[in-house]
């Protein structure tokens, strides 16, 4: 295939139309946050119809609103108002939002620290103190030592105790 037979094929798949492309992505990350919240509040809701044995009519008309709108809200193309989500919380007697309270940032590292330091005092009061009261298989003691995930109030710490007996 010759140069020029190239190029005219090439030319036949290329679209005289601009591509828009850079406009949609642009589009997309101007409204990325609320996009990432629509697409859980679309799959939650999705997640409750199929849960209740409900149709999107039936939702549409507990809501009070039309059947385009709830398809958007399920495709995720909806920017959803105060007024929308609750009409879906009450639909559907879901919670689809909390409101958190606002700490500072230099609290949250506080209370953050406070947390280290506990979780250091019942790592150290489980190494000192609760190692006695084990009683080990023979396999365990032939073992130099043993590292054990302890978990006390959702926290995960690793403890590598020593050799016993």
């Amino acid at each position: 295939m010759e140069l020029n037979e190239r190029l005219d094929k090439f030319e036949k798949l290329v679209s005289d139309k601009p591509s828009n492309f850079l406009s949609k992505l642009a589009q997309y990350k101007a409204n990325k946050k609320w996009i990432d919240h629509s697409f859980n509040v679309a799959t939650t809701v999705l997640e409750a119809l199929k849960h209740k044995g409900m149709s999107q009519k039936d939702l549409a008309k507990k809501m009070n609103v039309s059947a385009q709108q709830v398809n958007k809200i399920i495709k995720g193309k909806q920017n959803l108002t105060f007024e929308t989500v609750g009409k879906l919380e009450d639909a559907l007697g879901i919670s689809l939002m909390e409101i958190i309270s606002y700490n500072p940032v230099s609290e949250i590292k506080i209370n953050a620290t406070q947390v280290r330091s506990v979780e250091k005092t019942l790592t150290n009061e489980l190494i000192n103190n609760d190692v006695a009261d084990f009683t080990f298989s023979d396999n365990f003691r032939q073992k130099k030592g043993v590292q054990m995930n302890v978990v006390y109030n959702n926290f995960t710490q690793a403890i590598k105790y020593p050799k016993v007996g």
